[in-house]
């Protein structure tokens, strides 16, 4: 990831870097209550932005000093005001250390708690004052024709299509499935969905009519909103009495279902006056795996998962206000879920759309077009352009960092990365039920990097344990199971999946203290991950 998961920046060695690092702990905790900022923090110290950057990262990750991207103040972390309480007021034989699981993450807000979160105003509303005219989406298509879609018209076009949702009879709770391409109907049927409290379910283009009617039945579905090629593979599910909103333009055969032209209704129709709220713990996204035709491993992704997103999108992907950022991943698999559609809308971010099927030359032209700054994409997706040839791209590329969310990448693709390119290569290991955990920065100004062997270290607001086969936590080196210990994990939030007891237990087998990641591994002195292999069929997130 960025530097907070840096081996070699987020533990400063010797002398000089421990002075630097107090020196910026010391210019916080002079600054005034409310916080101070990274160019003050420099002025205070006379340190470079990188350095003042890595060290102030760092004492986050330790808890020595504490972030809020909404206003980028830097304050006293919980560590240091424990410490200032037990030094002035607590005696020393009561001093104990806080739990970690009651200290707040570093994204944990108010706005992610509580029984009354108005997700549509997080991911779209709130936004409108200062970008109601940026887009939140940008869409290309194959032809290389480009439309946008603001801030505003997202929000006027989802308040009239959740009406149109709501005048149906969805509700709080019930879920829509969407089997649209990447698009301008995807994200207004998303937020729509969001607004009236339901539970969005996206499916994967490449699903096969078997997969598509098995997951419709046993989630449920209220509605459909979709083309015509993934209708067609519904064919099963729909029923007379089953409501299909089919975007124009789609001629299909007569089906059973009630079939309503998606564009007509939400001109027809009111905005919503009210958005619907969730509670921190009520889903919002429905999703199977797809590594079955069977809807195995549900997986309800609560609202208070948005503060795990919101970190991996600041520090994860390290996606900056003046990025161009691109995820040319998916949107039926949870990486483009989470940090394609519902990351850039909680951060205000345009979202970046190219349609049609996954081309090299294609990419190469959307990274010289929109001076794409901030890449992230699948291994395959990357090892597709290592056998392309960037200097086929128009323009000369403007990319500052490239992440990659799967598995460990060769050295040979690492190296063309860093070097070819000549950016940083971020590769990243996580699981659908967490999200993204573990990063390595490879860094061409750092030779250092090039060589590390490891999976990087765990973010910050996870706890990563190695286990023996009787749960036990074993040390340094010893090979054993990874797992998430969950008290200590604040921003970790699966807890079961949808009906399936056996699938959930077999995660928690050694009771709720522990999540069974399904991999082996061991960490070393440093706080680095070497990831060995599958000890079971684990769901992860790095499916191609």
């Amino acid at each position: 990831m960025t530097a907070p998961l840096d081996p070699n920046s987020s533990s400063p060695k010797g002398a000089q870097s421990l002075s630097r690092a107090v020196a910026v702990l010391r210019a916080v905790a002079d600054a005034p209550t409310h916080g101070a900022r990274l160019a003050d923090l420099m002025a205070r110290t006379g340190l470079s932005k990188p350095t003042t950057h890595r060290l102030a990262a760092t004492l986050v990750h330790e808890g020595l000093l504490a972030y809020d991207p909404a206003t980028r103040l830097y304050t006293l972390g919980v560590f240091c005001l424990s410490l200032g309480r037990r030094a002035g007021t607590m005696p020393a034989e009561t001093a104990t250390e806080p739990d970690a699981a009651s200290v707040p993450s570093l994204y944990q807000r108010p706005e992610y708690r509580g029984d009354a979160i108005a997700l549509a105003h997080l991911l779209c509303d709130r936004h409108l004052p200062g970008k109601r005219s940026h887009p939140a989406m940008i869409h290309e298509s194959v032809s290389g024709q480009t439309s946008e879609l603001s801030f505003g018209r997202l929000a006027e076009y989802s308040s009239r299509f959740a009406r149109v949702l709501a005048t149906i009879g969805i509700r709080k709770g019930d879920c829509v499935a969407v089997m649209l391409p990447k698009g301008v109907e995807l994200i207004i049927a998303a937020l729509a969905i969001w607004r009236v409290g339901a539970v969005y379910m996206p499916l994967f283009s490449t699903y096969s009519a078997s997969a598509v009617n098995a997951r419709l039945e046993s989630s449920g579905v209220k509605a459909i909103v979709a083309n015509r090629v993934l209708v067609e593979r519904a064919r099963k599910y729909i029923k007379p009495s089953t409501p299909v909103f089919l975007v124009e333009g789609d001629h299909i055969n007569r089906i059973e279902g009630r079939v309503t032209q998606f564009w007509s209704s939400i001109y027809e129709a009111e905005p919503l006056a009210e958005s619907a709220t969730y509670a921190a713990d009520d889903p919002f996204i429905m999703t199977y795996s797809t590594k079955t035709v069977e809807p195995r491993y549900g997986l309800l992704t609560p609202v208070r998962a948005l503060a795990a997103i919101e970190q991996y999108m600041r520090l994860g992907l390290d996606v900056r206000d003046e990025d161009v950022f691109w995820n040319m991943t998916d949107q039926g698999w949870e990486y483009g879920i989470f940090y394609g559609l519902v990351g850039p809308l909680l951060i205000g971010s345009s979202i970046l759309f190219c349609d049609g099927p996954y081309d090299v030359s294609q990419g190469y032209r959307v990274l010289s077009k929109f001076r794409v700054t901030n890449l992230t994409a699948a291994p395959s997706q990357i090892k597709a352009w290592w056998r392309g040839d960037p200097t086929t791209a128009s323009h000369q590329l403007a990319l500052r960092v490239v992440t990659v969310g799967g598995e460990p990448l060769p050295r040979d693709i690492i190296a063309w990365v860093t070097q070819k390119l000549g950016v940083p290569l971020i590769n990243q290991y996580g699981h659908r039920e967490a999200g993204m955990i573990i990063g390595m920065k490879h860094d061409p100004h750092d030779p250092r990097s090039l060589n590390r062997v490891s999976v990087g270290q765990v973010a910050p607001g996870f706890s990563l344990v190695v286990l023996d086969d009787n749960g036990a936590e074993l040390g340094v080196g010893t090979e054993g199971i990874l797992a998430i210990h969950v008290r200590r994990s604040p921003l970790f939030w699966f807890r079961a999946y949808r009906k399936d007891e056996a699938a959930t237990k077999a995660r928690f087998r050694f009771g709720s203290a522990y999540y069974i990641i399904g991999d082996t591994g061991h960490m070393d002195a440093d706080g680095c991950v070497h990831y060995s292999g599958q000890a079971s069929h684990a769901i992860s997130m790095h499916k191609d």
